[in-house]
């Protein structure tokens, strides 16, 4: 599938919000931006500090949330659940351009909350499940490793 917008970073969402519409959640003391894959941080506050998705993944920042300078949920951040009919283009981290084999598989996020890495299964918890791909030649320009499309589900450890 070929995308028409290339972002430089973070998970775009490429259809509507569905039923169930945005969640709220009181932010971690630092500055989301839009698109960020969003965990808790433990403490029942919403951050992008993560570089593995987890049994207490949010979801996907609809919108910028500077609470950098605040203290934990002095603001609060809009958020699109991860729910399967979410469907996302995000870029890909990596050694190596997305191919047709990274289909059908469910990694992990890359090494921020704003990318994904093709080189990292998951085998249980939450997952970035690969429906399509584009490596064409203005996907890799703009971002090396081209950009992943699918969405997000959990997988049991059973």
């Amino acid at each position: 599938m070929k995308l028409n917008v290339y972002q430089d970073s973070g998970f775009r969402l490429l259809n509507r919000v569905g039923e169930g519409g945005l969640r709220k959640y009181p932010a971690a003391a630092v500055a989301i931006v839009k698109g960020q894959a969003l965990v808790d941080d433990t403490n029942g506050y919403a951050t992008n500090t993560a570089s593995d998705l987890t049994l207490i993944f949010m979801g996907i920042a609809a919108e910028d949330c500077d609470n950098s300078g605040g203290a934990s949920g002095a603001k609060n951040v809009l958020v699109v659940p991860p729910l399967q009919a979410h469907q996302f283009s995000v870029p890909v981290d990596g050694n190596a351009v997305i191919a047709r084999t990274n289909v059908g598989t469910l990694v992990d996020i890359g090494a921020d909350a704003s990318h994904i890495a093709v080189n990292d299964l998951v085998t249980g918890n939450w997952g970035f499940f690969i429906d399509d791909f584009d490596a064409s030649a203005e996907a890799v320009a703009a971002h090396t490793y081209g950009y992943a499309i699918g969405h997000f589900q959990m997988q049991s450890t059973t």
